[in-house]
Formats: C-alpha cells, sequence, structure tokens
C-alpha cells in the first residue's frame, strides 16, 4: 500500500527552489552526513537477543518491554513482563504508550516543512518570529534543533525531586511562555552554536515557532502534516488531556529513594513539556514514521539531507544529534536514526536505518532508573546487527541477562535521573 504524501508535499516544487533550500539548510557547523548504508547482505534481527534486551530492562526495574522490528523479511514483535502491575495484564506490542522525547523529531519535522514552504528561515534570529522572546537574538531555529542555543533545560530544577517534582506538575497546564521563563530564569550553558547541550526548552519555543507560523495548535500541525498522511491510527498528542484512550500501557517511575514502592504515572498532563515530549504512538506507528521520514515521505531529499547531518554528542564517536535527529553507530558498522524518549514511567528507542528499509522501536514502561534504559537501548544492537557467529571474537552473548562482548553505553538522558 502506498501511503499518501501530507498536503505540502504535493505543492509543485522549482528546481531554483530545491537548490535554494539546500543553501539555506547546509549546516552553520562542522558535521558528519552520512549516506545510505549500502551492504550486499542484510543480517536477520537477532530476535533471542532482542529479548535478552527487554529481559535485562525488566530485571532492572521495569514491570514489561516490548520491541517491534520491521524489515524486508517481514513483522516481528517481542513482549515480556506486564502492561500493567494492578491488573497483571501481558505487555501487549499493539498498545499505545507516551513516546518522550521521540515526539521532537515530530516537532522537527513540521518545523522543517515550514523551512521548505518558505516560512522560516533556519538561520534567522529566532527573535525575528517570536518578537523579544529570547534574551539572545544569535539563536536561530537551527540552534534549537540541535540542542546548541545554550538555553538551560528547565526540567533539571522541576524535577530534582523525581517523585514530588512530578505530581506538582502531573495535572498542572502551563503555557509556553511559562516554560521559557523557568528556562530564562537558569544561567544559560552556551554561546548559541558553540557546544551540544540537551534542553527540552529547546523544542517548547520550536513549538511557539510553529503555532505562530501556522496559527492553530501544534496538535493540529502534527494531525495534518504526519499522522493522517502516514495512517498513524494510534499516534495523537491530547495534551493536555491526561489519559491515554484505548489499550495502552501504564507507566511506572521510579522514586529517589532506593526500595520505595513505584508510582503509577500514566494519567499526566505532560504540559511540562507539550511539543517535547507530549506525543502518544504505538510501535507499529513509531516504525511506520521513522521509515517513512527516512524514506523522504515527509520531507524533500535535500532537507533530509540536513536533518541527517550530525555533530557528536558525546566522546565515544558512536552517538551524532542532527535536526531534532539522534544518530547511534552500532558495533556492526550499521548507522540507525531516530530518537530516544523519556516521560515519567516510559522509556522508548525509535529507529531506522537510512534507506529506511529497517526500523525497531522498543518500550520499557519505567523511568527514572538508568540501567533499565541502557538494557533496552541493546535491542538497536541485535535488531541491526543480528546475530554473530559464535565463533567470532566479537559475538555477543544472547543469556537473559542481556550481556554483550561489546561493552554497553549508558543510554542518553533526555531527562533528570538520580538511578
Amino acid at each position: 500500500m502506498t501511503v499518501p504524501l501530507s498536503s505540502h508535499r504535493r505543492l509543485p516544487v522549482s528546481a531554483a527552489l530545491i537548490a535554494a533550500l539546500a543553501g539555506a539548510l547546509a549546516p552553520a557547523t562542522s558535521a558528519s552526513a552520512a549516506p545510505a548504508t549500502i551492504r550486499t547482505q542484510t543480517p536477520a534481527p537477532d530476535m533471542a537477543g532482542i529479548v535478552a534486551a527487554l529481559e535485562s530492562a525488566m530485571a532492572n526495574g521495569a514491570p514489561g518491554a516490548m520491541a517491534r522490528y520491521s524489515g524486508p523479511d517481514g513483522v516481528r514483535g517481542r513482549a515480556v513482563g506486564v502492561r500493567d502491575r494492578e491488573s497483571g495484564v501481558a505487555m501487549d506490542t499493539q498498545a499505545r504508550f507516551r513516546i518522550g522525547s521521540v515526539s521532537k523529531t515530530f516537532s522537527s519535522v513540521v518545523l522543517l516543512q515550514l523551512v521548505e514552504e518558505g516560512r522560516l528561515k533556519l538561520d534567522a534570529p529566532v527573535n525575528t518570529y517570536l518578537e523579544e522572546l529570547l534574551p539572545d537574538d544569535r539563536i536561530t531555529a537551527r540552534h534549537l534543533l540541535t540542542h546548541r542555543s545554550g538555553l538551560a533545560d528547565y526540567t533539571d530544577a522541576m524535577f530534582n525531586e523525581t517523585v514530588p517534582g512530578f505530581e506538582a506538575a502531573r495535572n498542572r497546564v502551563f503555557s509556553y511562555q511559562e516554560l521559557v521563563d523557568l528556562s530564562l530564569a537558569e544561567p544559560r550553558t552556551t554561546e548559541p552554536g558553540v557546544a551540544y547541550k540537551y534542553s527540552n526548552a529547546n523544542f517548547i519555543v520550536v513549538g511557539m515557532l510553529v503555532e505562530k507560523l501556522t496559527g492553530r495548535p501544534v496538535a493540529d500541525a502534527y494531525q495534518r502534516r504526519i499522522i493522517k498522511p502516514l495512517g498513524l491510527r494510534k499516534t495523537a498528542c491530547s495534551h493536555p488531556d491526561t489519559r491515554i484512550n484505548g489499550t495502552h500501557v501504564r507507566g511506572y517511575l521510579h522514586p529517589d529513594e532506593a526500595g520505595a514502592p513505584l508510582v503509577d504515572s500514566t494519567e499526566q498532563t505532560v504540559s511540562w513539556a507539550q511539543s517535547a515530549d507530549a506525543v502518544i504512538s504505538s510501535p507499529a506507528d513509531l516504525n511506520t514514521f521513522t521509515s517513512a521520514l527516512m524514506r523522504g515521505r515527509l520531507l524533500l531529499p535535500s532537507t533530509l539531507e540536513a536533518m541527517t547531518t550530525v555533530t557528536p554528542t558525546d566522546g565515544t564517536k558512536t552517538r551524532f544529534y542532527g535536526l531534532g535527529l539522534r544518530r547511534y553507530d552500532l558495533s556492526c558498522g550499521t548507522q540507525v536514526y531516530g530518537h530516544t524518549g523519556t516521560v515519567q514511567g516510559f522509556y522508548t528507542y525509535a529507529f531506522s536505518t537510512r534507506d529506511g528499509r529497517r526500523s525497531l522501536s522498543a518500550l520499557a514502561n519505567t523511568s527514572n532508573h538508568g540501567a533499565a534504559n541502557t538494557a533496552l537501548g541493546n535491542t538497536l544492537e541485535a535488531a541491526f546487527c543480528g546475530k554473530e557467529p559464535t565463533s567470532a571474537s566479537t559475538a555477543r552473548s544472547t543469556t537473559p541477562s542481556g550481556t554483550a562482548a561489546h561493552a554497553p553505553l549508558p543510554a542518553e538522558r533526555d531527562l533528570p535521573e538520580r538511578h
């Protein structure tokens, strides 16, 4: 079945406009643009390794976990544990859940579509569009999308005490301006464009730009530009409604105190994040979204090239960030693009190969417990690198502990954590 393109993609685009966009979208900092990896033989996903990673997430505090792989040879899903501790109902790969910062990629796509339409320039000051919002006219939309603006992450203070912070924000409805003010009350982290520093404040401003330029809520932009064209039947942004409608996973937050009971954090407005974190989706929809994005179904080729042009986020030479998009370089040399997600009670991974032919989405229904997040991230290695021959010196173990011959890197944090 051919997925219809969004309405803006059906507009005629001249060669001159495409050339102009290519220049406008070119990165302002040195970066790495990776072409699609061409393989003569695609490894089959190591489903035992995926299950081992899910079980390891459970061993590290998640009530349940699941993953869904989609590739040329079909779809395979695995689930362990429960999606609801009270009822004991099993984890379900058809269920919906809060995807946390994977929402940032949705917001990035919308903003980049507005760039394509000539309604925004990536390297123009944000204050050109949102007059006097920011104290520094040097901050651009590109700086926001790449986390290089220097705007402090207000969630560090908001959730310094995990459960009290969450309960104070659980049912509150913030305005965008309130969240920006919380960020501006903190010291700036860097000069604009100088260094990567992850901050949810960046994507609050992205949401403000989208709403200013469209005159409509961000949720409407998601619906019209991404959800409806791709047929994502289980994806929505219901802010500030606290519920997740339909069959869904319940999320559980780890308190700061060791041994304290988990907190059911399912119902919340997610108003503290909005355009940074508030989307609800399912494994199948996330596979469709990341694959369609990489196949060029949502953005022009020049825009997608800019989005996937990345700079390092740490010293490992394996983790990078583009325009609202992470790139991970796996142990087998495969590069995958997508985003991680953390919102109270939920950890998410949603990634695809650059050609969009293979994708993986994974969830553990807990948060504030980094070992569970790191364990869940091992689903990427198993899914995209496959099972190594046991005779190979780099062979990975698929024991229930989910350990591997390569040392798993700590998960990147989208929110402050004590564990």
